[in-house]
């Protein structure tokens, strides 16, 4: 039988552990960075196309990918995401944008993660009866603006990682441009997020999952293809391929495919829909994760009609 000190001293141990890598194994596999809740991505639109998004992110999800896409924004928008996250988990994630004429457009976002109710076990595998949780948050503050064919943009963001006993804070800085080509309907971008110091957890030092990304998009006509090629200091050299047709401008099919995610095979297929109507969006995307399992991802959207 554990003393109280003994199962203090694991249970303690095992929610640092969480805490900082958990989210890592699940998503991207283990790597040297906290906060890997920072790479699960935002919004089914995206996900829908193997997460390639940092040349043509147009809506208040630029906050995540690439924030010089809200100087594509003219007036308002709102996306709102529920990801049905593995092992019981959620992920919620809310952004918005608006547009002041002459300035430039400013975002927020408030980005979430829940681990729901944990059992704690002894290193011998016993159950202690007890359970705990952890959540990661972040809220974002960012602009954007358009300088001729050059757009650019910026966000600072909070970091809170928290449970029944620890807690820990960090501040980070994204930055981003996209650039419209010479070539109709081709783009190109860039963006650096999760930049900054990392954060101590328990006397020890976590580093935030940086990540840059550089790609492209080409529209023809009502077939849209896009690329990234990502860097991370947390994962391999990863690809983003995607592919949205969108039908009667009111319904768009998507399917991408992901590497470098530390899942291989299959599960880096993605796909999804979404649909259209007088300024209202809602879009699904599903990502397999191999024996893992499935997450479904749901976003509502809403930008008035120009």
């Amino acid at each position: 039988m554990k003393s109280s000190t003994e199962l203090g001293f694991i249970r303690g141990t095992a929610i640092v552990i969480f805490l900082a890598t958990a989210p890592s194994f699940l998503y991207a596999g283990a790597g040297d960075a906290g906060a890997a809740f920072l790479k699960i991505p935002v919004d089914a639109r995206i996900v829908g196309m193997g997460e390639a998004s940092v040349s043509f992110v147009d809506n208040a999800a630029a906050m995540f990918y690439n924030p010089a896409g809200l100087g594509k924004i003219k007036s308002l928008d709102i996306t709102f995401m529920h990801n049905s996250w593995l092992l019981g988990m959620n992920h919620e994630y809310f952004s918005s944008a608006f547009a002041v004429q002459k300035i430039g457009t400013f975002g927020v976002a408030f980005n979430y993660w829940g681990s729901g109710a944990i059992p704690i076990i002894t290193i011998r595998g016993d159950s202690t009866g007890e359970t705990f949780s952890a959540s990661d948050w972040t809220i974002s503050l960012g602009y954007g603006m358009e300088l001729g064919d050059l757009s650019i943009g910026g966000s600072f963001k909070y970091l809170r990682e928290s449970n029944e006993e620890f807690g820990a804070s960090s501040m980070s800085a994204d930055f981003g441009a996209g650039y419209d080509l010479p070539i109709k309907g081709l783009k190109a971008g860039m963006s650096a997020t999760n930049l900054g110091s990392g954060f101590s957890l328990d006397q020890e030092q976590f580093a935030l999952p940086m990540m840059f990304r550089l790609g492209w998009r080409y529209d023809m006509q009502n077939l849209g293809f896009a690329h990234d090629f990502i860097i991370s200091n947390a994962d391999p050299v990863g690809i983003a391929l995607g592919l949205e047709y969108r039908v009667a401008e009111i319904l768009a099919l998507r399917a991408g495919y992901r590497t470098g995610s530390g899942v291989q095979g299959l599960a880096g297929l993605r796909s999804g829909i979404g649909v259209g109507i007088k300024g209202f969006g809602i879009n699904y995307a599903v990502a397999p994760y191999g024996k893992i399992g499935i997450a479904h991802r749901i976003s509502l959207s809403y930008a008035p009609i120009k």
